[in-house]
């Protein structure tokens, strides 16, 4: 190539590079003020005037199927168009028909299982003896259509009855509630109506499912004590107070720890359904711990050392405190250091 193409050739792309440049550079960008903040939580919403969430409340509209309950708890899931937050933390949702003749050939005015809303269903969901089951299922009564149709479904043969603890998808019948009824917050209970709470019998309360609309009536302790080695655990916010095991001490209720200690909460060994408390004095370079403790620098409490269970006073084991680390130390917990709860 000849010294004067080059030169025209390196021209045209100067000038090619020059007019890019001057375009990227009054190029006006995206419309920043059209992007959600994802930095934002929504905020508990006033429902008292409206059964509708409030899109301003939240800092903007909430994308479809989002909905923020009247307690400010955020569904973790997508909710039907037909259901909507209600004034009680639960969900209110209407009926998509009416009548069994309102349904398609083959199809059924029933309850939505999850949403309890009555919709057009198969009629090939439901079954008509234990001969369409499997060896661990039961053709049991399930539900009636808007037409006054009996529905039966196939259901596990649970064993668990009202009150006993339940895992809702527990492998064995043993894990399960015996059929009729429902496994909500790990209790076993009769169907109850969120919102009619007030049907349930004495000493029990509708403990809603995480759909917030279907719920079981299950032992409270809310007015009543609990039996010793147990306590009432309030839960989660929303949910009903049920007595659990626990171990350790009461640090949690009416033995507070002292003023340099924290109340810790863990699984005590070996079940996991056990609650554990302890009392686990703070520590630093600063403060150091009682003659025979040391500091676990990791977490900032004091820690008995140990090699084996008979270096600890019962209940205490001696377990690995970090994952990652072969330190071991004296407690109740399962493994690691729990979850702090500072009053």
């Amino acid at each position: 190539m000849n010294p004067r193409t080059l030169s025209l050739l390196i021209a045209l792309l100067a000038g090619v590079f020059a007019v890019g440049t001057a375009v990227w550079l009054a190029w006006p960008g995206p419309d920043l003020t059209s992007q959600a903040d994802l930095t934002q939580r929504p905020v508990q919403l006033d429902l008292e005037d409206s059964d509708a969430p409030d899109d301003s409340a939240s800092g903007g509209a909430l994308p479809p199927g989002v909905v923020v309950l009247s307690n400010g708890v955020q569904l973790p899931f997508e909710v039907p168009s037909n259901c909507r937050a209600d004034t009680q933390a639960s969900l209110a949702c209407t009926d998509l028909c009416a009548s069994d003749d309102a349904c398609p050939p083959g199809k059924v005015c029933a309850h939505n299982r999850d949403f309890g809303f009555r919709e057009c269903r198969l009629l090939r969901g439901f079954c008509d003896d234990t001969s369409e089951c499997t060896s661990v299922e039961t053709c049991h009564p399930a539900d009636t259509s808007a037409s006054g149709l009996s529905l039966r479904r196939c259901t596990r043969v649970g064993l668990r009855v009202a009150g006993e603890k339940c895992s809702a998808s527990g492998p064995e019948p043993e894990d399960t509630c015996v059929p009729g009824l429902l496994c909500v917050q790990e209790r076993c209970g009769t169907p109850c109506d969120v919102h009619a709470p007030d049907t349930c019998t004495l000493g029990t309360e509708c403990a809603t499912n995480v759909f917030r609309v279907r719920g079981a009536c299950i032992p409270s302790c809310r007015d009543r004590p609990c039996a010793q080695g147990q306590r009432c655990d309030k839960g989660y916010e929303g949910e009903v107070p049920v007595c659990q095991p626990f171990v350790g001490q009461a640090c949690q209720d009416d033995a507070p720890c002292a003023a340099n200690q924290d109340c810790l909460r863990g699984f005590a060994e070996p079940s996991l359904e056990t609650q554990a408390f302890e009392c686990r004095a703070r520590c630093s370079k600063t403060a150091p711990c009682a003659r025979g403790l040391t500091c676990d620098a990791a977490s900032g409490y004091c820690v008995q050392a140990c090699a084996q269970d008979t270096d600890c006073t019962g209940p205490e084991r001696c377990h690995v405190l970090h994952p990652r680390s072969p330190e071991r130390g004296c407690g109740v917990i399962a493994e690691g250091l729990p979850t702090i709860i500072r009053r």
